[in-house]
């Protein structure tokens, strides 16, 4: 049997839209109909953000902490949120990471001594804190205590959105290659909604129907494997 012996299977832009418009039944057509799958696109990957965390938009950051600032930022046109963080000490050989809790901007309030220094222990995240349409849009990241030294840094998972999918269409999707289904599937789905009068109530139910299918596969693969083991139920004799 001979094989390609290669693994390097991808889609651009332009691809995944014509696949699209095939499962609906619709001829591909050029300026209006591109840009609004490209807006569909972009819509369904922010979707997936919303649905929950999955494998492939964890980005694992190094930011460094200021001593004597209360806070740091991140780019919440970046970024979404923080699901853990560690701090790490960069004066010990080897660095000396350790987990930080995190708390609400409520208890954060409550401390009566925000400005007590030392090595921070607990954070506390203020979404969305200076929101512009500009690229300044951040998250503040309240550290406590104060930082009371020059190298901590925050060792963080942070929840990253897809990048765009721009107008160029010969771009691949930041998605990885076992999205492909889901991703194609979503995006018929939002076309055929688009066009009711060209694709009927059966088709449409059809396509929503696979691309469920295809999106529960996609998140049973993307899951972390961790070891385990069984346990039998043991029974005791009379």
């Amino acid at each position: 049997m001979t094989t390609s012996g290669t693994y390097t299977f991808e889609l651009d832009t332009s691809e995944i839209i014509e696949e699209a418009y095939e499962r609906c039944g619709l001829e591909t057509k050029s300026g209006f109909e591109l840009k609004t799958a490209r807006r569909s696109l972009n819509l369904l990957l922010t979707k997936w953000v919303n649905d929950g965390v999955n494998l492939f938009t964890l980005d694992l950051t190094t930011t460094a902490m200021t001593k004597d600032q209360d806070n740091i930022t991140l780019s919440s046109l970046q970024y979404l949120d923080i699901i853990d963080a560690a701090l790490r000490d960069t004066n010990s050989t080897p660095d000396l990471d350790v987990s930080m809790e995190r708390i609400s901007l409520s208890e954060y309030l409550s401390y009566p001594t925000k400005t007590t220094s030392g090595k921070p222990t607990h954070y506390a995240i203020e979404r969305n804190s200076q929101y512009t349409s500009s690229a300044s849009a951040t998250h503040k990241v309240y550290l406590w205590p104060v930082p009371d030294q020059t190298y901590y840094q925050l060792l963080s998972w942070t929840v990253r959105y897809p990048q765009d999918v721009s107008s160029t269409y010969t771009e691949n999707p930041d998605i990885p290659r076992r999205y492909l289904p889901a991703l194609i599937s979503g995006l018929a789905v939002e076309l055929a909604n688009k066009r009711p009068a060209e694709v009927d109530i059966n088709r449409r139910q059809e396509l929503k129907a696979y691309y469920e299918q295809d999106w529960e596969k996609a998140r049973e693969e993307d899951r972390e494997r961790v070891s385990f083991y069984v346990q039998p139920k043991v029974r005791g004799y009379a």
